[in-house]
């Protein structure tokens, strides 16, 4: 029965949810954004970063309220699902799992092995690549089957590993912060602000995976919300900091380091090492958020299962260690499977547009809950001004959402398309069966 939680073992608490919102958040991206922002918009670049900041903070407020409404395993699966029924469920689930995840996955995969042959050729051997493969996988498909507890440790030393170098390179190069170098005269035109955001957008986007874990949180009610809001607070304190930092060191010198701006910054700092250093910390943050995204996608693909809304076997329970056993080990071999075959590299143009429609999906979840409530419903995280919050979140989404290509907008509309004909065949085969 759905609402009905099964025995997961509740071993998260508000730490957990924060490294898993910096984890996801704070990937590969945070080492190029610095140049590409200032391209756009120069001296006045941070504007950017406050303005994607408060998209993404109210997009954050909407959501913790969801988990405080909602505290199931599941994120915004579930949500979705419960607001508009199991065919939105399903349609979120197929996008969310394997229209966004398998594939990031996938790509995070090759980007790992792919920073190894920058320092030896034979990382791009096919054997070498499968055994790299294999072995990242079947660490982290071991640690979750495990548990979220033991899953958290690698986790855990990962995120914080890349998050202090990140902060160590904020606090040495605060020092060297030419003010001229960050400071701008006049207004940039919102154009270019909107250029700039929109780039940042995507590189925030995937932290609300924190929350698909609810039914492990040991309070989740509180432990949702508050996790995070703070991962999201925390991660946005550090976007803009860094590039800061990074503006402030290099100027115009950024135009001329687009491909390793973060590289740069060290090298001023610490000397020739300092490039050597940000390599492997570029890895450790791709590591990271490959690891996170595993653990978390296979909560969603579980929770709908156990929802039967997809087929019930998923959602099957190791018998000792209280995990979705089928469910990792499932999307463990598919990743593996995708990330030899590259056939990613001809999807990915789904992710951008996915996240959209699952972002939206959320927000009008949102909407319906705050609109159809009652005043009796237990909810104590309430949004003040809920409905407008939601509302600027809808409108920032739908206006990212026209900005994407026509090639992109046709790839999500026919995977779209897709997973509702599948939705129907399925139901249409159910129901027979009964």
């Amino acid at each position: 029965m759905k609402g009905k939680q099964v025995a997961l073992k509740r071993e998260m608490g508000i730490s957990d949810v924060v490294t898993n919102v910096l984890s996801i958040s704070i990937g590969s991206g945070i080492f190029l954004l610095p140049a590409l922002v200032y391209m756009i918009l120069g001296h006045g670049s941070i504007l950017a970063y406050i303005f994607c900041g408060l998209i993404f903070l109210s997009i954050g407020l909407c959501f913790g309220e969801l988990s405080n409404r909602i505290p199931e395993t599941g994120g915004l699966y579930v949500y979705i699902d419960r607001a508009f029924g199991p065919m939105a469920g399903f349609v979120a689930t197929i996008l969310y799992v394997f229209g966004i995840g398998v594939l990031v996955c996938a790509a995070l995969l090759n980007a790992m092995i792919d920073i190894l042959s920058t320092q030896n050729e034979i990382f791009k051997e096919p054997v070498i690549r499968f055994a790299f493969f294999a072995t990242i996988l079947g660490i982290i498909s071991f640690l979750s089957i495990r548990g979220m507890k033991d899953s958290m440790v690698l986790i855990k030393t990962l995120t914080w590993t890349k998050v202090l170098a990140i902060v160590c390179l904020i606090v040495f190069g605060l020092s060297k912060v030419e003010i001229a170098n960050i400071s701008w005269q006049g207004f940039p035109a919102f154009t270019k602000i909107g250029e700039g955001s929109i780039l940042l957008f995507f590189a925030f986007m995937g932290g609300e995976l924190a929350l698909t874990s609810s039914g492990e949180m040991k309070d989740p009610k509180r432990t949702g919300p508050l996790g995070f809001l703070f991962g999201i607070l925390g991660a946005i304190l550090i976007f803009c900091l860094i590039h800061l930092v990074t503006q402030g060191v290099l100027g115009n010198r950024l135009i001329e380091n687009q491909e390793a701006p973060l590289a740069e910054l060290a090298q001023n700092l610490i000397g020739p090492i300092g490039f050597g250093i940000l390599l492997i910390v570029t890895f450790i943050a791709v590591w990271s958020t490959f690891s996170s995204i595993f653990v978390l996608k296979n909560r969603i693909l579980y929770a709908s299962s156990k929802d039967e809304v997809i087929p019930k076997f998923f959602s099957r329970l190791h018998p000792n260690f209280q995990t979705p056993v089928i469910a990792i080990l499932f999307l463990g071999i598919l990743d593996l499977v995708v990330a030899m075959s590259g056939s990613f590299k001809y999807l990915l143009i789904l992710v951008t547009a996915g996240m959209l429609v699952i972002y939206l999906g959320g927000l009008f979840a949102f909407l319906k809950f705050r609109i159809t409530s009652k005043s009796t419903d237990s909810v104590s995280f309430k949004v003040p001004g809920g409905i407008l919050v939601a509302l600027f979140g809808i409108v920032a989404m739908v206006w990212v959402f026209i900005q994407i290509s026509q090639k992109e907008m046709l790839a999500i509309g026919s995977f779209l398309a897709i997973a509702i004909i599948l939705y129907y065949i399925l139901n249409y085969f159910k129901t027979r069966k009964k």
